[in-house]
């Protein structure tokens, strides 16, 4: 099941998230079983570069192996590296069996070889040292840190040594575990159980941060809604109980930031392009205000004194919950982002009462997509004015990083 979600994410460009629910949903399977198929992706996207590094040792040319096979080898070694509860030898036995279904190859013994090499390394597999072996500095850090050159060059670039190596960290690290509980028919039962919790990293309102892998016994029905924390904090940071209202959710999504302004009690109506996610949306916040529309281009039914806009955005900042992104990204991808994401604040300022306001929101760290897009705006626009503006910090334990700016409208 990891390796058809694999397949289908890096060669048919599906959403890994999407694509393992289609691979867990094509049959009855326990649910131990769909966490370590769960882990399996999302582990090997993190650290799929650090992987094919260490193959790259043992096996000439990698990149001739067809896609599925490839991919075989990548999860087990995975397994080999960074499971302790997977047994190295059950780990090669299994990705040896695989690589027989391709009829008329013969990988077997080629697997054999390459996954007991890679076994034998042991600790060697978790020193930097070993990926320092004839590499330059950027070299190295694409290697440890699993990531494309271009992107560490940019953050190195763009926030220096410290921050970029923070940056660096985080995205090969699971995000924390964020849930809100508003409109949870059991959540001042569960609140007051889980703010006693000694492991607990942060609380804001009704959401929580959890520690990544966190487990709970018996979760409630229905299930608690999961929400990263870091994107609560950024709402947080721009004040909203002082927007002027209605509020227009004019990127929502499924609502996660809906459900926050509900929460305190915000007048808000929301909208989207994607039926699907308008759909969930009203059936997580039912009686909410929705329609469909395109944030870039369309009028809502009444004239907001505030939009919120969670842009679209290369997603940089949440490669530990996105890891699949930073082997789809290309560097040209940002541009057409940030074209996209002037159209719908030039729209916003169409829409919105005089004496209103913006927040815009995006979840990438890439200045062109966050300062740089503020700076072009208000030096086309000078009726705007930035009131607040924030960055998550490169030391949180979140694993994840937003920038948000709230704007003042004449």
């Amino acid at each position: 099941m990891a390796l058809e979600a694999l397949f289908r994410c890096l060669m048919g460009k599906q959403d890994i998230q999407a694509a393992l629910d289609v691979a867990l949903t094509s049959g009855e399977i326990d649910s131990r079983d769909a966490g370590l198929a769960t882990e399996l992706s999302y582990g090997y996207l993190r650290l799929k570069g650090r992987i094919e590094y260490v193959l790259s040792r043992f096996l000439q040319d990698p990149g001739k192996l067809p896609p599925k096979m490839r991919f075989a080898m990548g999860v087990s070694a995975y397994e080999i590296m960074f499971l302790d509860k997977v047994p190295a030898y059950a780990s090669v036995d299994w990705a040896v069996e695989f690589s027989k279904t391709k009829p008329g190859a013969r990988f077997s013994g080629l697997f054999n070889a390459v996954l007991r090499r890679v076994s034998e390394l042991g600790e060697t597999a978790h020193d930097p040292d070993f990926y320092r072996k004839e590499a330059s500095k950027p070299e190295f850090l694409t290697r440890w840190y699993s990531c494309p050159q271009w992107l560490a060059d940019l953050w190195w670039r763009t926030y220096g040594e410290e921050t970029a190596i923070s940056y660096l960290e985080a995205q090969i690290h699971p995000p924390a575990l964020g849930f809100n509980l508003f409109g949870h028919p059991e959540a001042d039962d569960i609140y007051g159980e889980i703010a006693g919790w000694p492991e607990i990293i942060d609380i804001e309102g009704m959401s929580f941060a959890l520690p990544a892998g966190t487990l709970f016994e018996d979760e409630p029905k229905p299930p608690m809604a999961r929400q990263s924390f870091a994107a609560r904090q950024v709402i947080e940071a721009l004040t909203p109980e002082a927007w002027p209202v209605p509020v227009w959710d004019a990127c929502a999504g499924r609502g996660g930031k809906t459900r926050i302004l509900r929460e305190k009690g915000i007048d808000v109506f929301a909208s989207d392009p994607h039926r699907g996610r308008l759909a969930a949306l009203n059936r997580e916040l039912p009686g909410v205000e929705t329609f469909e529309a395109n944030a870039a281009s369309d009028t809502p039914p009444r004239q907001p004194g505030t939009i919120l806009l969670d842009l679209p955005c290369s997603g940089l900042g949440v490669l530990s919950r996105r890891p699949d992104t930073k082997w789809k990204r290309k560097p040209s991808d940002l541009a057409d982002l940030t074209r996209l994401q002037a159209e719908i604040l030039e729209n916003a300022i169409t829409q919105v009462k005089p004496g209103g306001k913006i927040a815009a929101i995006t979840c990438t760290l890439n200045p062109d997509e966050n300062e740089g897009l503020i700076e072009r705006f208000i030096a086309e626009h000078p009726e705007v004015s930035v009131e607040k503006q924030w960055t998550t910090s490169p030391k949180s334990q979140l694993n994840e990083f937003f920038f948000g700016t709230l704007l003042n409208v004449k």
